[in-house]
């Protein structure tokens, strides 16, 4: 298998470029070469993974795989996008993997073309939004509680699933997310916001009035998720 790594600072971007079958010990390599690279970027980094000429990953590769992905998070990506034909074998197992793992929520084009014009006119989210293995929540809405599993979550907002009480665009809504702490303990972290929309079976919510300190305490809540995860 072919990796290419390499960091565009002018546009604060990190490029993958994977070709053939992605194994461990090419993995492992493009791991070290990341970090390399990321060391020349600034916080808020994006990055374009194209898959569209790598055929498979190997089972044994998918550890470094996560790997690779919990680092990104950690040393503060902003957009992903992946290149990759949604025909293949691969398109299905990375989305396979990535609804079973803690990680990020990549955004999936064709082309490399694609992918440069999505990060171009794609307005720059207040924090990478993250899968977390759907947490439950209890939210209140109208002084009416109810029940559901996070999505996906950011520091900016959240997307909760199978929600127990009704809601309506533009509600505000107050949120306790009950966090693990991996030590068979619980963390609870409350936040208000407005739903910003609304689909079957689902709603998203914009946080407000979220101080830095706030934003702090979810991301280390997030981060601490994301690595009791990768030891399970």
């Amino acid at each position: 298998m072919k990796m290419n790594v390499k960091a565009n600072i002018g546009k604060n971007r990190l490029h993958l470029t994977f070709t053939g079958r992605a194994v461990k010990e090419d993995l492992k390599k493009l791991y070290t070469d990341i970090r390399f690279c990321v060391a020349d970027l600034t916080p808020g980094f994006d990055v374009i993974s194209d898959f569209s000429q790598c055929s498979l990953m190997h089972i044994s590769g998918i550890s470094v795989f996560r790997k690779i992905m919990n680092y990104l998070i950690s040393n503060g990506a902003g957009e992903i996008v992946r290149v990759i034909n949604r025909r293949s074998l691969l398109y299905k197992q990375v989305r396979n993997l990535s609804s079973r793992i803690c990680g990020y929520c990549p955004i999936y084009v064709s082309t490399l073309e694609e992918a440069e014009e999505r990060l171009l006119h794609t307005a720059k989210r207040n924090g990478i939004r993250l899968t977390v293995n759907r947490l439950p929540v209890v939210y209140t809405i109208n002084e009416q509680e109810g029940e559901g599993r996070i999505l996906n979550l950011s520091t900016s907002g959240c997307a909760i699933a199978k929600p127990g009480t009704p809601v309506s665009e533009n509600e505000e809504v107050s949120i306790k997310i009950l966090f693990k702490d991996h030590t068979n303990s619980a963390d609870e972290f409350d936040v208000t916001g407005k739903v910003v929309r609304t689909a079957e079976d689902m709603f998203a919510v914009e946080f407000k009035d979220m101080d830095d300190e706030g934003k702090e305490r979810l991301w280390k809540h997030l981060i601490d998720e994301i690595e009791g995860q990768s030891q399970i």
